[in-house]
C-alpha cells in the first residue's frame, strides 16, 4: 500500500498500490480481526477499537487505512504480550506453559492451514507462544530478568541460570526475528512456508524446555 499526505485538515491516507490486491487487503483485515478475536479476547478493547478503525475506514480517510489501522493496533497488542502488560485469555486458569504448546499452537496449526488468513498471523502467534512458554518457565524458576521483558531477556536469564545452551540462545534469536518481521508488516519476507518452518522450529523448542524442566525438576527430588 501507499501512503498519499493531505493538504486539508485531516492526515493522509492509504490507497492499494495495485487495484487488483485490494479483494487482498480486505480479505487480511478479516484474518486480522479473526486473529485478535481468538487471541485477544471477544470482548478485548483491543478488537473493538480494531473494529471500529475497519468500519469506519480509518476515520473516513480510506478503506486501506482503516485496514492498516488493524494492522497497528495488531503489533501494539504483540509488544504488550510480550512485555507482560496484557495476558492472552487461555493462560488463564491454566498453566502457562500448557497453554502455550496446546492451546496456542494449535491455533498456529489452524491459522497456517487456512488460505484466506495471511501467513504472518501464525507466525505472530507462534512468536506469542514461544514469548509465553519462556515466561513460564522464567516463572517456574524464579529467576530474575534484566532488561525490557521479552524473549531476549528470557533466553539471556536461561542461559544464565544453565537452563538453555548457546545454540538454544541462537534458535531463539532467530524465531524472534521471524515474529518481529510479521508483526511489524514486513510481508514481503513472510511466506507460507515460513510460517510451516516457524510453527515446527516452536513446537521443537516447546518439547525440549519442557524436558529440561522436567529433567530439572528430577534431579531436585533426587537430590
Amino acid at each position: 500500500m501507499r501512503f498519499h499526505d493531505s493538504d486539508g485538515a485531516y492526515g493522509g491516507y492509504w490507497t492499494v498500490t495495485d487495484l487488483s490486491k485490494k479483494g487482498l487487503v480486505m480479505a487480511r483485515a478479516a484474518s486480522g480481526l479473526e486473529f485478535l478475536r481468538q487471541n485477544a479476547g471477544s470482548d478485548s478493547e483491543w478488537l473493538r477499537r480494531a473494529t471500529i478503525a475497519y468500519d469506519s475506514n480509518g476515520d473516513r480517510s480510506s478503506l486501506e487505512s482503516g485496514v492498516h489501522a488493524i494492522g497497528d493496533i495488531m503489533r501494539l497488542w504483540a509488544a504488550q504480550v510480550e512485555a507482560g502488560v496484557s495476558r492472552l485469555p487461555a493462560e488463564l486458569g491454566e498453566g502457562v506453559r500448557a497453554v502455550a504448546s496446546t492451546e496456542l499452537m494449535g491455533q498456529v496449526r489452524l491459522l497456517i492451514v487456512d488460505r484466506d488468513v495471511h501467513a504472518a498471523a501464525p507466525i505472530v502467534l507462534a512468536g506469542a507462544a514461544l514469548e509465553t512458554a519462556l515466561r513460564g518457565a522464567i516463572e517456574e524458576l524464579e529467576l530474575p530478568i534484566v532488561g525490557t521483558p521479552g524473549i531476549a531477556a528470557y533466553s539471556r536469564a536461561l542461559r544464565t541460570g544453565m537452563l538453555l545452551a548457546k545454540q538454544d540462545v541462537k534458535d531463539l534469536e532467530q524465531m524472534a526475528g521471524l515474529r518481529n518481521a510479521a508483526a511489524h508488516g514486513d510481508f514481503e519476507s513472510i511466506t507460507r512456508e515460513r510460517a510451516g518452518l516457524m510453527e515446527q522450529q516452536v513446537n521443537m523448542f516447546l518439547a525440549r524446555l519442557r524436558d529440561l524442566l522436567d529433567a530439572l525438576v528430577a534431579a531436585s527430588v533426587g537430590d
